[in-house]
């Protein structure tokens, strides 16, 4: 891995710094000299720990506050940690490619990068703590407990409510002299019309489908960039072998190998592409906040967002 490529990615607008993290020596900070002090490393890199210590075991992306910025960190290959420090300035789409890309740079060879982190950290040096070994003492530096950020009360108890005003007494009213008139009877209901059936839609064809899948790549290009689409279409694709005979490739863009597009899908057929949609879908969604909803506000036609889009 090029320190080039770690130094282009520091000069994008709103980058702070960033940081690798081993979890077996010190993490290595660059670029953050100007923004934390020595201290406020050492908070981070002890929240860091935290974070990964509280959460899921197949988490692969969390976001907290730290000293006034927002910090994103990225599970990769082989429990290593990357760590970005932004600012207000960031411009987050161009972020999000930016950061995929160096992911892939880093897990193409996860060891030469660690050395080049290391290489680029200098003489930076924090206590030679085992992050991932410390016991659950609290953090430093506005970094918040699972229980801070989950909303848990202070000293396990939730407050009590304060107390209603009391009733006070009331004058008792006085017996009517006449009986009401008896209220009219309710107008009788209307008996509802049978509501027609609409007939089946029609089946998906193999061209819906390529149809489909080329928008729902156009427009998660803009988010990713291409290649990023790319692979994570391969990697979210379900076992089924029928599913091999659509590829998609470096651009982001579908073909069907499996010969005629004729002829409408079977059930099962549309059930597997549902399900790889919906995978893709999911892996976006780490990257990409609310990637569904945006899916479904895209300009992709209503009846393929019907039949192909997850609920």
């Amino acid at each position: 891995m090029q320190r080039e490529v770690v130094q282009d990615f520091l000069n994008l607008p709103g980058i702070e710094g960033v940081a690798l993290v081993d979890g077996r020596s010190r993490p290595y900070f660059c670029g953050v000299d100007q923004t934390l002090n020595f201290q406020q490393k050492e908070a981070l890199a002890q929240g860091i720990q935290q974070v990964v210590e509280t959460t899921p075991p197949d988490f692969e992306f969390f976001e907290f506050q730290f000293t006034g910025h927002q910090v994103y960190i990225y599970k990769l290959d082989h429990g290593v940690i990357l760590l970005v420090l932004t600012s207000d300035h960031l411009i987050y789409p161009s972020y999000v490619r930016a950061v995929e890309k160096l992911k892939l740079e880093l897990q193409d060879d996860i060891t030469n990068a660690i050395a080049t982190f290391r290489l680029l950290a200098g003489n930076i040096t924090l206590s030679g703590h085992h992050y991932w070994k410390r016991d659950g003492s609290s953090s430093q530096g506005g970094v918040k407990s699972p229980q801070e950020r989950s909303g848990a009360y202070q000293n396990g108890k939730q407050p009590r409510p304060e107390a209603p005003p009391p009733i006070m007494p009331t004058e008792p009213v006085a017996a009517p002299t006449q009986q009401p008139e008896p209220a009219p009877p309710p107008p009788p209901e209307p008996v509802p019309e049978p509501v027609p059936e609409l007939p089946p839609l029609p089946r998906l064809t193999l061209e819906d489908v390529v149809k489909g899948l080329n928008e729902i790549s156009q427009f998660t290009k803009q988010y990713l960039g291409a290649t990023v689409v790319s692979n994570y279409w391969k990697s979210s694709r379900p076992s089924a072998d029928w599913l091999t005979k659509f590829e998609v490739d470096r651009a982001g863009a579908w073909t069907f190998m499996g010969g005629s597009m004729e002829g409408a899908l079977t059930a099962e057929q549309e059930a597997w592409i549902k399900q790889w949609i919906a995978a893709f879908s999911k892996r976006c969604s780490i990257v990409i906040r609310d990637y569904p909803t945006l899916l479904q506000q895209s300009q992709m036609g209503d009846r393929l967002k019907d039949a192909l889009l997850p609920n």
